[in-house]
């Protein structure tokens, strides 16, 4: 039942994705939900189940929501929990999203590789990092040829580096220092850390509160911050999935503001 298309070993949210459910001898999936996944949390290891909406169908979700399921015997209740939800979300919305997915469990029933993924337990951190080296070593793996050619073309900028040009050292200097004499490129007056230690490495839904550290609004527009639930962010060209510490919302890509540093007081000359 392994899936060899572009999803497998992909993620979706803070879900990686495993293998696809297809149609077998026994029951037939349908093709009005879209594409049913086996999959796990990569922060947590628990098995999941990912529904993709294919182009072919006509659901697609208006909000973003995040609930926990409960069931049980004695007491006899059952329970949800939501866990995040958008400020002015919808029930109806919820509902719908529950809807699919007692569809998509209810089409799987059957399945004994479907239960067997489901009751096994959480995956083992050490299963999740062998899994996220098989995947980079892949991406290293394709990346090898670009590595050798960027080396060999170091390699041949190097060697011809001191004949390269005929006009000696005093007109390169000239000609490294450009047009306009500068001896190097100005600093950039704003930059983003990307190194630097991650507080989380999932995607996650933008919350209805502002961070601790995030900038309140009034935002700045002109600087390209929209306020959303009362805090500054940035939009980003990168539609989701979106990469790590980034929000989703509404189908788009998000960084939040850092806090400003208020205004120094300033004293009132008599």
């Amino acid at each position: 039942m392994a899936d060899t298309s572009h999803m497998k070993g992909g993620r979706v949210g803070p879900f990686q994705i495993d293998r696809r459910y297809r149609n077998n001898d026994q029951d037939d999936l349908g093709t009005d939900l879209g594409k049913i996944y086996e999959a796990h949390n990569v922060q947590t290891g628990a098995p999941a189940l990912v529904v993709v909406a294919d182009p072919v169908v006509g659901w697609e979700p208006e909000e973003p929501w995040q609930v926990r399921a409960y069931t049980h015997s004695t007491p006899a209740y059952v329970a949800v929990e939501v866990e995040y939800a958008p400020a002015s979300g919808r029930l109806t919305n919820m509902a719908e999203m529950l809807n699919l997915l007692t569809c998509a469990v209810e089409r799987l029933e059957h399945r004994e590789e479907a239960r067997a993924h489901l009751t096994r337990g959480p995956m083992g951190r050490l299963k999740r990092w062998a899994g996220r080296w098989r995947r980079l070593l892949r991406a290293s793996q394709r990346g090898l040829a670009v590595a050798a050619f960027a080396v060999l073309g170091l390699g041949l900028a190097f060697w011809l580096g001191p004949r390269g040009d005929p006009r000696g050292p005093q007109d390169e200097r000239h000609a490294a220092q450009g047009m306009d004499g500068d001896t190097a490129p100005r600093n950039a007056t704003t930059l983003v850390q990307t190194n630097g230690p991650s507080p989380s490495d999932i995607t996650y839904p933008l919350p209805a509160k502002p961070f601790g550290n995030q900038a309140k609004a009034p935002c700045k527009p002109k600087k390209g911050e929209v306020e959303i639930n009362g805090g500054c962010w940035v939009e980003l060209a990168k539609r989701p999935p979106c990469f790590d510490d980034q929000a989703e919302y509404q189908g788009k890509c998000y960084l939040p503001v850092a806090e400003r540093s208020p205004p120094e007081p300033t004293s009132i000359q008599p």
